[in-house]
């Protein structure tokens, strides 16, 4: 059950694009840089800090949601909910990551479920606060929509190459998505099931461990329990271009 703790954000601080107002006036890459003191001191005021336990959801698809999601510490899985029930992973997110859930400027409906695949703490922020400060400064409206533009375009890439690309090369494209843009290390432990990985490359799970063994066996890959190690990464990323 989710744990709602005090407003204060004291330990987001160590993470580099953090929700508090300190992470924020600290670390100027991230999303809220280009927002003034009075206007941050407008962001934080009531937000919520919240603890998820694995498998606990975050926000689900197709429901209403008043507020953006700050990654504290943690992973969580953003997928997408077929009527068939065949999910497909999108992404991971991790801390420091900004979430709308697609719904920011769409009604407040969410177009995508997200849940946690670790002990995940977040903070939960006022959605109408950030349309209004979208509103007034226009500098913060041009980086909020440059992320949205960047998850669009991620989402365009992700969906062109499950549909260009034969199995082995959406195997190799999660592979080096999980080194590259979660663990930043050539071994990492999985906190995601067979299935999840398999949802991540749009295939059943069947297939996706039959490649990956066959991974194994060329010794692009080693496995041992849920950790897994990139011993070939040139082998991959070639596997990955020609699909």
């Amino acid at each position: 059950m989710a744990k709602i703790l005090n407003s204060s954000c004291d330990s987001c601080s160590k993470y580099g694009n953090g929700c508090c107002k300190t992470c924020i006036a600290e670390h100027k890459s991230n999303v809220f840089a280009p927002l003034t003191d009075p206007e941050l001191e407008f962001l934080v005021e009531e937000k919520k800090q919240i603890i998820y336990n694995k498998g606990e959801t975050i926000i689900k698809q197709n429901t209403a949601s008043t507020y953006v999601i700050c990654m504290n510490d943690g992973l969580a899985k953003v997928y997408v909910e077929s009527d068939n029930g065949k999910n497909v992973i999108v992404r991971i997110a991790k801390p420091g990551d900004f979430i709308t859930g697609g719904g920011l400027f769409n009604g407040s409906v969410q177009h995508f479920s997200i849940s946690a695949i670790t002990k995940v703490k977040c903070c939960l922020i006022d959605s109408a606060k950030l349309t209004r400060l979208f509103a007034e400064n226009s500098d913060f409206a041009v980086t909020l929509l440059r992320n949205h533009i960047k998850q669009g375009n991620y989402l365009l890439n992700k969906l062109v190459n499950h549909t260009q690309k034969y199995m082995p090369g959406r195997v190799a494209d999660t592979l080096l998505y999980l080194k590259n843009d979660i663990f930043n290390t050539d071994s990492f432990n999985v906190p995601l099931t067979r299935q999840e990985l398999a949802e991540m490359s749009n295939m059943t799970k069947e297939s996706f461990v039959r490649i990956l063994h066959q991974f194994k066996d060329s010794k692009a890959i080693s496995i041992k329990g849920d950790t897994i190690k990139i011993l070939d990464e040139s082998s991959l990323k070639t596997i990955s271009k020609n699909g």
